[in-house]
């Protein structure tokens, strides 16, 4: 028995080790963050613990060179890793891969921050909804979707990636649905309420709870818009009047996760703190839109000159808008998955609302997916807030066209 017993234990002690050795599959990426003119960080999570490194190169010399001319090693022993790359040439794409045990990632791409236009996309509410769907199944329609745009220097997410802050099964869904997104751009994260302010966000994304940064001439601020900031919202707003009050003077772009105006039923009016804190400095200084989520229905509005975007179109399940609209309301569009393009030329900025899917009212079907370069509504943005104006009329929601009706076909006859 006693030999038995210690034979036990010696399997005890070396099955750990063997599992996490066999166990090095990508979890979570690669994917990049904090990107600017100069550095990005690739970041990746493995089954079990790993070393590894990333190879990359500008796309021109991998052209030339056929393989990737620089390496940066990780030789710590983690799951969870974050990698940051340096010296990068301002306004160029480079192209990477992740090597961990046996295991190298696709051959992936990043631009860096740079002068000239560029064009990033928007959206929110990733979170699954058990048991009517997955996010494999709905946000990874509109995270495909994104990843077919080309030259995409970013994409903000304005909150609720997943359910549960805390559950990392979860966060292994979100990764595994976005995966062919965020391996090709950069990811730029605002806090939601299901996040929860938790641990797992910030191990993720290595991100403050608010910050900015500038991209060519844009100047792009994300904000903590939950109830937990709102107790310290003095803080936040006299950071946020100091940043917009220094900015560079081009397109100023705000990102965070609960409305300031919505028509949602669940959420009528907007959110009255943000109306009397925020709504007067986006005013005062000239900011060009501003980009929200949380209520599950696209909107727009227009306000004093400043233009908001709702676009919690993620692959959540979605609200309808009530009938009677808030004041400022322009525009639009319920049951439909959709995320922003925006594209910034100098002082012109064009953003254009994409719908990906169709949903039923219920939110148990896909009843159609709009084909590829599908767009709902046009709006340019001219520095002067009498310049603005929404240069195309909105495509109807239920027109799908014959590309879309095929598309609902096939989605019926795979279930």
């Amino acid at each position: 028995m006693r030999g038995a017993g210690l034979s036990l234990l010696f399997l005890l002690l070396i099955i750990p080790s063997t599992v996490a050795a066999g166990n090095v599959t990508f979890l979570w990426g690669p994917y990049v963050t904090g990107t600017d003119g100069t550095t990005a960080v690739v970041s990746w999570k493995t089954a079990g613990p790993s070393t590894g490194n990333v190879s990359y190169a500008t796309a021109d010399e991998f052209e030339t060179a056929g393989e990737y001319v620089h390496t940066v090693a990780e030789p710590s022993t983690a799951a969870l890793h974050h990698v940051r790359l340096t010296d990068l040439t301002p306004g160029t794409t480079y192209r990477y891969a992740v090597s961990t045990g046996d295991v190298t990632s696709p051959d992936c791409r990043f631009m860096t921050a740079g002068s000239g236009p560029f064009t990033f996309a928007v959206y929110s509410d990733t979170r699954g909804q058990v048991p009517l769907f997955s996010q494999r199944e709905r946000h990874r329609l509109v995270a495909d979707r994104i990843a077919e745009e080309e030259n995409l220097s970013f994409v903000i997410h304005c909150g609720d990636f997943v359910t549960f802050g805390n559950d990392l099964a979860e966060w292994d869904e979100y990764f595994a649905a976005a995966k062919g997104m965020l391996s090709n751009t950069t990811l730029v994260p605002a806090l939601g309420n299901h996040e929860g302010n938790r641990t797992p966000y910030y191990d993720a994304f290595g991100v403050p709870e608010w910050y900015y940064f500038d991209w060519g001439d844009a100047h792009v601020v994300v904000l903590d818009s939950n109830d937990w900031a709102k107790g310290r919202i003095d803080t936040e707003t006299a950071w946020l009047e100091a940043d917009l009050a220094r900015s560079p003077g081009g397109p100023t772009f705000v990102a965070f996760h609960h409305p300031v105006y919505s028509s949602n039923e669940r959420h009528w009016g907007g959110d009255r703190v943000l109306q009397r804190e925020w709504a007067p400095l986006f005013d005062r200084y000239n900011v060009t839109a501003v980009f929200n989520g949380h209520v599950h229905a696209y909107e727009r509005y227009e306000v004093n000159g400043t233009q908001y975007f709702v676009v919690p179109c993620g692959g959540e399940e979605l609200f309808p808008l009530a009938e009677k609209k808030a004041p400022g309301f322009e525009n639009g569009l319920d049951h439909t998955l959709a995320y922003l393009r925006v594209r910034v030329d100098g002082e012109k900025v064009t953003v254009v609302t994409v719908p990906v899917a169709r949903i039923s009212e219920d939110n148990r079907e896909v009843v159609a997916l709009y084909p590829p370069n599908s767009t709902f509504e046009t709006v340019e943005i001219a520095p002067e807030a009498e310049g603005r104006d929404a240069a195309q009329a909105p495509l109807s929601p239920f027109c799908a066209c014959a590309a879309a009706g095929m598309a609902a076909l096939w989605l019926r006859k795979e279930r």
